[in-house]
Formats: structure tokens, C-alpha cells, sequence
């Protein structure tokens, strides 16, 4: 258990390390690591540090980006099948129809959860409160209510029986505004969402938000489209921030089919349906941060029928994945790991961009190591083959010197 000193340094570098600006030291991330192994449950195995990182070998010429992993890129995690992805014995295999029917059905799961997957990927991005993103429940409206929105306050709270004072609007996307309060002397959260003349709600038990720091409190409504097009899925839900803040969390999507690719816009729009056509499936993929101004996305894909959670750092133009079926603990991390070299050539040090879990299984990010000073350059070794583009961006492969070699 964290003394209070320890948990508010905990909660210090959890801010400094999350969100599109965020970033640690190496020392930082490593004492990050160790308050959150000591922030265990009681009886959980002491955090496993996932031992020395692989570099990544970024392709250099334009050309390959987002190229999918070849054998110079390994996969540190999740390549191996597990246990039960074994083939079965002589006899005992299933046809091809059957083994397509099973992926077929893998992947029809995720169209019908992944209404719950973005809503888990949401919560990647308040719960370590970084800078950068939308923080609202701080003391008071985080929200500048217009009058119309003063009088909605005062009918919500003459209606719904709430603690006095506690009515308050947490989150607004255009027309979609999240209001927070609570019950019974705070034993009881509420949210309740209004959007486009509409309005949904719903309370529960104030111990199940804490219990988990997690998504639980949600409500949704749907709201017509303009001309043709379909329905507008709005949802929004109450979250509490490791930092102890409540905070709103608003998506909206049509309901036709591939209108979830509408929350991402311009060119996160372009790459989101490139991941699909590299393999990853749809409804499972969101941004969960930023490195060096690139998008770093959180998805999943199917390798062998086994469901793969994979880190994808576009700025380097990694990935990283680890079968699923290993469970999200605090011990677990997906990372995509290099080196800086500064524009002299001179010193250099190590960067990562972790997806790490807390001890109640929630994912979040942490960078650390980057440095808006220098470029990143691949970790090529003596004796190792590097393929650079060439001037029409063909491969041209360059052998590196083993450290014996002489001039």
C-alpha cells in the first residue's frame, strides 16, 4: 500500500506522463513503474518488470509507411501462439469452413461489443488526466451554461431529488451536454445526458464508480440524422480519473454500417481505414494518445482465430501486439521502444511508448525518454543488414560493419 506522500507523487507523474504532451525521464518512468507495483491489491504478485526492451528498426525510406511488421520489426509479444491456438490432433481438426465460420464469428463480436471497446478506449485517454485532453469535474460548472442551460439545471434538480449543490455539467460536445450529481447524501451517482430535445439518465451505487476507476455510469440516446443519413448514436458516460476527478466522456456515431469510422477525422480518418485494410478489425481500434504529433492507436486483429491486442506508434511506424488471452494486469505491458540520437550524431538515449495496465486492469499510456530536440533513428547492430529507399523507393540493402572490421 502507498503512504499519502507516495500516492501524491504517484499521481504527479501520472499527470506528467499521460496525454498528448506528456512525457517522462527514464528515472521518472521507472519510479512510475514502482509506485504502481506498490499500489497492488493485497495478495496480487509484486509487478514483473517486462525485462529488457527490443529496439524497433523504423524503416527509413517514406515509402514503407505503415508497412505491416516484417521479420527486421519482431514482434517482442504475441507472435508465439498460446496454448489454445495449438493444432488439434489427427482427426480432431475442423474443417476450413469451420475454422472460417469461428473467425467469422470472432469478428462478428466485435461489431456487437464495440460500442463497450470504444467506450474502454475512451477511458485511455481520462485516466491519467493528462494535458492535452478534455478535463472537466473540477469544483463548480466545467461548463459556461448558456440560460437556456441555467433553467435545465434548476428543472433537473427541482425533478430528480439530487444532494443540493451537487448538480453539475461535466462534459459538452456541440448539441450533447453530460450532467453529474448525486443521491442520498452522495451514496447514489447520476448522470444524465441531453442531447437534440432528448434526454436519458441513470443512477447507480456511488462504491461501484470507485470500485474500479473505471466506465460504469452511461447513458445513450439516439437522435435523428440530417437528409439521408441514419440515426446518431450519442453516449456519454462518468468516469473517475486516477487523480480522484469525476470527469465526462461524450462519443457519437451513425448506426449504418462503418459509421463508427466518422469519430476519427482527416488524415486519423485516412489511416483508420488503412489499419482496416492491414488486417485490424473494425470497431476495435481508437486513439489513445499522441507521439511526436502522430497518432498512437490501441486495436486488435486475429492471427490464427487467437485475438491479438497490438500498440501501433505511427510516428515510428511500429507495431507491437501480444495475444489477448494473456490477461491485462499490472504486470502486463505492450511497448514500442528505441533510441534518440541528437542532429550531431553525438549523445544517445532510449524512448519508449508503453501501454500499461493498473492494478484494476485499466489501460493507459506512458511515454517516456522522447525529446522534441532530436530525431529518432533506427537501432541497427554490427553485422545486421539495414534497408534503406531509393530514389524511385526501391529497397537497396546495406550491410553494417561488425565491430572488428577494419577501415
Amino acid at each position: 500500500m502507498l503512504q499519502e506522500s507516495d500516492s501524491a507523487e504517484l499521481r504527479a507523474l501520472q499527470v506528467k506522463a499521460y496525454g498528448r504532451d506528456g512525457g517522462l525521464t527514464e528515472a521518472e518512468a521507472a519510479r512510475l513503474r514502482e509506485l504502481e507495483s506498490l499500489r497492488g491489491e493485497p495478495g496480487r504478485p509484486d509487478r514483473v518488470d517486462p525485462g529488457p526492451r527490443d529496439r524497433v528498426d523504423a524503416p527509413v525510406g517514406q515509402g514503407a509507411a505503415h508497412e505491416p511488421p516484417t521479420s527486421e520489426k519482431p514482434f517482442r509479444d504475441g507472435q508465439a501462439p498460446v496454448a489454445d491456438a495449438s493444432p488439434s490432433a489427427p482427426g480432431e481438426h475442423a474443417d476450413d469452413g469451420s475454422q472460417s465460420t469461428e473467425t467469422g464469428g470472432l469478428r462478428a463480436a466485435f461489431r456487437q461489443h464495440w460500442k463497450a471497446v470504444a467506450a474502454a478506449s475512451a477511458l485511455l485517454l481520462v485516466i491519467g488526466l493528462g494535458t492535452g485532453w478534455a478535463l472537466f469535474g473540477r469544483s463548480g460548472d466545467a461548463v459556461a451554461l448558456t440560460s437556456a442551460q441555467q433553467e435545465r439545471r434548476a428543472e433537473l434538480q427541482a425533478e430528480g431529488g439530487f444532494d443540493p449543490g451537487s448538480l453539475r455539467a461535466i462534459g459538452q460536445d456541440e448539441d450533447a451536454l453530460v450532467w453529474y450529481a448525486t443521491k442520498d447524501d452522495g451514496e447514489t451517482v447520476c448522470l444524465t445526458l441531453d442531447a437534440a430535445d432528448k434526454s436519458a439518465d441513470q443512477c447507480q451505487p456511488a462504491a461501484d464508480l470507485d470500485n474500479g476507476n473505471g466506465i460504469g455510469l452511461n447513458a445513450s440516446v439516439a437522435v435523428p440524422g440530417e437528409g439521408d443519413e441514419g440515426l446518431e448514436e450519442i453516449w456519454a458516460s462518468a468516469a473517475r480519473a486516477m487523480n480522484g476527478e469525476v470527469v465526462g466522456i461524450i462519443q457519437r456515431w451513425r448506426s449504418d454500417e462503418n459509421s463508427w469510422l466518422s469519430q476519427f477525422q482527416g488524415d486519423e480518418r485516412e489511416r483508420a481505414e488503412q489499419l482496416v485494410e492491414e488486417g485490424f478489425e473494425e470497431f476495435s481500434f481508437s486513439v489513445v494518445g499522441y507521439f511526436r504529433d502522430a497518432p498512437v492507436w490501441r486495436a486488435q486483429r486475429v492471427e490464427s482465430d487467437d485475438i491479438q491486442d497490438c500498440l501501433i506508434v505511427d510516428a515510428v511506424q511500429a507495431v507491437e501486439c501480444r495475444p489477448a488471452s494473456e490477461g491485462q494486469s499490472s504486470a502486463d505491458v505492450i511497448e514500442v521502444a528505441g533510441t534518440i540520437v541528437d542532429e550531431a550524431g553525438g549523445m544517445i538515449s532510449d524512448w519508449s511508448v508503453r501501454l500499461a495496465y493498473t492494478s484494476n486492469g485499466m489501460p493507459y499510456l506512458v511515454v517516456s525518454g522522447d525529446s522534441t530536440t532530436a530525431t529518432a533513428e533506427p537501432t541497427v547492430r554490427p553485422g545486421e543488414t539495414l534497408e534503406l529507399g531509393g530514389e524511385f523507393q526501391d529497397p537497396i540493402q546495406v550491410d553494417i560493419p561488425s565491430d572488428d572490421s577494419e577501415g
